[in-house]
């Protein structure tokens, strides 16, 4: 379960408490993006389940949440101090307001793109409460329902479960989740991956990266592509980050 920093409402952790963790690399997808309190303090979810089941919401298996044709999936997450640095007009959006470290862009379920016709999702408020913290923007709400999930059979409601039970499962390498930059290279970050999820091949996994303003390779997004509720070989892959690049946290 991608882990991170949450909004005031969980019990708060330090990065400090956090590092001597045995399981810090796991933060949370659909709980996961780092995110500042109002008071300023960053707080630290344990994991998406956990989060979920103590707000009276149910995962199921992502197979059963979800009546769309077996086909390739790909769930995919943004690195979101690189992006605000990188992207000006992204300023203003509540992720890089508030200082999350991740948050998912959409799931690419494969039926198309571009269906919505300017649609909106509707969630009980239940749910949007738990999607908020993976996907904190109402404009890329609407806009990843209309671009990926109005072009498949499933309704909103679970179109976005579809989102909080592949992100609640995933884990990724500590170093997104701690507010600092690193440089690292590809293949130690990817063996990573793999280690920390099983059945992932280096091959479920997309990195892509910008060039920053001295030529530096930043890893942006990270798609993780799915078949059958399982992780699969990706079919479209970017993969221009190089042997290594940086992760941005944002310091």
């Amino acid at each position: 379960m991608i882990k991170k920093y949450l909004s005031s409402s969980l019990p708060a952790r330090s990065k400090r408490e956090l590092a001597v963790q045995p399981h810090a690399p796991e933060f949370l997808l659909s709980e996961s993006l780092s995110v500042k309190s109002h008071s300023n303090n960053r707080r630290l979810a344990c994991n998406l389940a956990g989060v979920l089941l103590a707000q009276g919401v149910m995962i199921l298996p992502t197979q059963a949440a979800s009546i769309a044709r077996v086909g390739q999936q790909v769930l995919m997450i943004e690195m979101t101090p690189a992006l605000c640095n990188l992207q000006p007009s992204r300023a203003r959006m509540r992720q890089c307001l508030e200082g999350y470290s991740l948050t998912v862009s959409g799931l690419d379920l494969g039926y198309g793109a571009r269906c919505g016709r300017g649609s909106e999702p509707r969630l009980t408020p239940l749910q949007l409460k738990v999607v908020n913290r993976i996907m904190p923007d109402t404009t890329v709400r609407s806009q990843v329902w209309q671009r990926y999930g109005a072009c498949s059979p499933l309704s909103a409601s679970s179109y976005f479960r579809q989102i909080v039970n592949h992100a609640g499962q995933l884990k990724l390498p500590n170093e997104l989740n701690t507010g600092n930059s690193y440089t690292v290279s590809k293949s130690r970050f990817i063996g990573q991956m793999t280690r920390l999820n099983s059945g992932m091949t280096p091959a479920s996994i997309d990195l892509i990266c910008q060039a920053g303003s001295r030529r530096q390779s930043i890893l942006t997004d990270v798609h993780v592509c799915y078949e059958g509720g399982q992780f699969s070989n990706c079919n479209n892959v970017v993969n221009n980050c190089g042997k290594n690049f940086i992760i941005s946290g944002g310091k």
